[in-house]
C-alpha cells in the first residue's frame, strides 16, 4: 500500500489507468536509478506484477511514449518550470510530469484529466509542495500546446528557488 496523507491507499483500489500511470512513473524512476538495460528491467518489472492486460498495455504505452520522445518531453518540462532548474526537480515529480506530458501530447486523455491525475499521484508519492508545482508546470505546458498566452509573471509556474 502507498501512503496518502494520513491514510493508506491500496493499489488495488486505484483505477486501471491510475495504476498504469503510477507503474509508469515507478518504472521511469527505476530507469533513472538503474539506466542499464531499461527495456529488460521494464519487461521484468511488468512481468512480475501479473497485471490485467489493459493496465499493462497502458503502462507500456506511457513508458514507451516517453522513451520515444525523452529529449522533447524533458525540454518541455524544463522550459515550463521557469523558476526551478530541471536537474533540481525530484525524480518522483519529474517522472510524474513526464507521464502527464506524454498524455498531453497524445491528446487521447482530456488535458484537465491528465493534469489532475498527475496532481493526485504527486499528492500520493511526492512532497508537500508537489501538487502545486506539478499543476503549475503542466498547466503551462497545456497552455503552450493549446497555443494560449503564457501565465502572467506573478503566476509563473514552478517553485521559487
Amino acid at each position: 500500500m502507498a501512503q496518502s496523507g494520513d491514510e493508506f491507499v491500496d493499489a488495488s483500489e486505484r483505477s486501471p489507468r491510475r495504476q498504469a500511470r503510477v507503474l509508469a512513473m515507478q518504472a521511469l524512476c527505476q530507469w533513472e536509478a538503474q539506466p542499464d538495460d531499461p527495456a529488460g528491467l521494464f519487461s521484468a518489472y511488468l512481468g512480475d506484477l501479473n497485471l490485467p492486460p489493459a493496465t499493462a498495455d497502458y503502462t507500456r504505452a506511457l513508458v514507451n511514449g516517453f522513451w520515444s520522445h525523452a529529449a522533447a518531453v524533458d525540454a518541455r518540462i524544463a522550459e515550463a518550470s521557469t523558476r526551478w532548474e530541471f536537474s533540481r526537480i525530484s525524480a518522483v515529480e519529474r517522472n510524474i510530469m513526464r507521464i502527464a506530458v506524454v498524455e498531453l501530447d497524445a491528446g487521447e486523455v482530456p488535458s484537465k484529466a491528465a493534469i489532475n491525475e498527475a496532481i493526485e499521484i504527486g499528492r500520493e508519492f511526492g512532497g508537500e509542495d508537489s501538487p502545486r508545482f506539478i499543476n503549475g508546470v503542466l498547466d503551462e505546458i497545456r497552455r503552450r500546446i493549446a497555443g494560449e498566452k503564457p501565465a502572467p509573471a506573478d503566476r509563473a509556474p514552478g517553485v521559487d528557488g
